[in-house]
């Protein structure tokens, strides 16, 4: 009986959740196709651990195909998650903690693998985004990068040069005062 749960699930889930895509085992020829191999199932995710760094997993979707999406950069959980089939983009990356306070949301980039090419989409989604950006929808294998705003990169070089000026104009002043007494 055991044996036969994750064949059941298998069934259930590409009769319920993938009723509109074309589900196929070789290369992909529509756009609307999903390969056997990039899917996995909640089942199969129970015992994966939840450690930083990590492979994610939305536990809270249920009867969903879950699709690998690599999410990198700054956000709150950086790495692979498994996210379900059909997610948008505004959504995966609210899973995946959302952006930090460094991120520089003017330039979201996701790479999508087209065949043997690869295609590359930009967002800017500094005031929430657009229509596109809440409407792009995730495909199996697609990378979202999140860059670091360069303002909090050089942050603390240009704090440490406003602190050499001041404490040489400080200097300045006060011999300026010392000579004059």
């Amino acid at each position: 009986m055991q044996i036969f749960k994750p064949l059941v699930n298998l069934v259930l889930i590409l009769i319920v959740a993938l009723p509109r895509a074309k589900v196929f085992a070789g290369e992909p020829n529509t756009k609307n196709t999903v390969k056997l191999e990039e899917l996995v199932f909640p089942s199969e995710l129970k015992e994966l651990s939840q450690a930083p760094g990590s492979v994610y997993f939305t536990p809270y979707i249920k009867n969903k195909v879950l699709i690998p999406i690599h999410i990198w950069g700054s956000v709150g959980t950086s790495g692979l998650h498994y996210l379900p089939s059909g997610i948008t983009f505004v959504k995966a990356l609210s899973i995946a903690g959302g952006p930090q306070s460094n991120a520089d949301l003017s330039n979201v980039k996701i790479t999508r693998e087209l065949g043997h090419s690869l295609k590359e989409y930009s967002f800017n989604v500094k005031d929430g985004g657009d229509i596109e950006a809440k409407s792009f929808v995730m495909k199996p294998g697609d990378t979202i990068f999140v860059g670091q705003s360069t303002f909090y990169i050089n942050r603390g070089y240009y704090t440490s040069l406003i602190g050499i000026v001041a404490t040489i104009l400080g200097t300045v002043l006060i011999y300026r005062q010392v000579q004059n007494r």
